[in-house]
């Protein structure tokens, strides 16, 4: 069973519209409601992955009830902590040209009663993962090393965590050694101060996250592919071409590709296909971490992995 960590959800809204203008009133037919933020979006991919998954997090209020039974809907196992506040809403508004606009909430402030009952159900509970997925952004009152703390948690159980957040709290979180980080291009580019023009330069940036503890890195490159530097060497991934519809949960995707993959004891090849097959299948759907299981096993035959 994979377990994945989400701190701050959201319900995610998605409106499809003709064309995204100012000060104009949009009517559409074409919208839907979900449980989101990105560990629910690993989770939900994960299940479509046919593998089970825990996940855990914080809900409070009547968009927490929503989430709670969209995935009891989908026999995602519910551990998530019941907070003061209301889970915030989050929307994206995406025109026929596939330019979007996202609007994201900030969340319900959580206590430190709250966080030490969160602390408890993980640590009761990770014996029984394969695997940990640590996805996004932090709620209000919690501290910015809290996924250091879920790290050494898992790492004292012989339990490899994967952590795909950005900015400080990626930087702030490397000293617990997780497993397998995933930032894209503009995010390490952020973080490293390197302008990300060449292969050489990707390798110096990937290397300067690998020197503060990333056991592994993944850089995601969107249509370019993907590259990976660690502990089994260094590969690019070049990736075919497909129609787009939705990126919003690529990134998420491939997490949960990653996720299945190493907790199925796949190697490095195969989990990079995976991760980059399930991402471009998310791309080419209008829902936000969704794949189709066909489409997958094609592209898993037309990506290629090459060691540099």
């Amino acid at each position: 069973m994979i377990g994945t960590i989400t701190l701050n959800p959201a319900v995610d809204r998605r409106y499809n519209i003709d064309e995204l203008a100012k000060n104009t009133v949009k009517r559409t037919e074409d919208y839907h409601a979900s449980a989101g933020g990105k560990g629910l979006n690993v989770s939900r991919v994960i299940k479509l992955l046919e593998e089970d998954v825990c996940a855990f997090g914080f809900l409070g209020g009547n968009t927490g009830d929503f989430i709670r039974s969209e995935i009891k809907k989908i026999d995602i196992i519910d551990k998530f902590t019941d907070v003061c506040g209301t889970t915030r809403t989050c929307l994206n508004i995406i025109d026929s040209n596939g330019d979007n606009i996202e609007v994201l909430e900030k969340g319900p402030s959580i206590s430190e009663d709250d966080k030490n009952k969160f602390i408890e159900e993980f640590k009761n509970e990770v014996e029984n993962l394969d695997i940990i997925t640590i996805s996004g952004s932090l709620p209000k009152g919690i501290d910015i090393d809290i996924y250091s703390e879920i790290i050494e948690i898992a790492a004292s159980k012989g339990k490899k965590v994967i952590l795909d957040t950005s900015g400080d709290v990626l930087l702030e979180n490397l000293k617990s050694k997780p497993f397998l980080v995933k930032p894209n291009k503009e995010e390490l580019e952020n973080i490293t101060k390197i302008k990300l023009d060449s292969e050489a330069a990707i390798k110096m940036a990937a290397y300067k996250i690998l020197s503060k503890g990333a056991q592994n890195i993944a850089i995601s490159l969107g249509s370019n592919g993907m590259y990976f530097f660690g502990e089994e060497g260094n590969f690019k991934v070049d990736i075919p071409k497909v129609d787009v519809s939705n990126t919003v949960g690529s990134g998420d995707s491939s997490v949960a590709g990653f996720a299945y993959s190493i907790s199925k004891g796949k190697t490095i090849d195969q989990a990079l296909k995976y991760a980059n097959a399930c991402g471009m299948s998310n791309a080419t759907l209008k829902g936000t971490g969704q794949i189709d299981m066909e489409q997958v096993n094609e592209l898993i035959e037309k990506i290629i992995v090459r060691k540099i």
